[in-house]
């Protein structure tokens, strides 16, 4: 008889390390978006940009916003989408390298 929680990695839905990538990039992003509406909202988004280049800021922002990749993540691997999880921590190793870079530039 099959056991329902043994599930073969390649039939679950949406379990791929291209979809994990997608939504490790995306989630900082939307936080990042986020962050806009909910604190600079007044300007727009160019200004926005500006604001945080300007008081050196905008690194900060972004390691913060990366930091909520840690709930695709773990969603992906207590569903057991190991490829997609995978695909995740990619993206937010990347993301966090580029951050590295980008704190010795600023």
């Amino acid at each position: 008889m099959n056991n329902p929680r043994n599930f073969d990695d390649k039939t679950l839905f949406i379990n791929k390390i291209s979809y994990g990538v997608i939504v490790g990039l995306m989630t900082p992003l939307l936080f990042f978006l986020l962050n806009y509406i909910f604190r600079f909202k007044q300007y727009n988004f160019a200004e926005y940009l500006r604001i945080l280049i300007e008081s050196k800021k905008l690194v900060s922002v972004i390691s913060i916003t990366i930091f909520p990749n840690i709930i695709p993540f773990m969603l992906f691997i207590n569903t057991n989408r190991y490829s997609s999880g995978r695909g995740v921590l990619t993206s937010t190793i990347i993301l966090g390298i580029l951050v590295f870079i980008f704190y010795f530039i600023q």
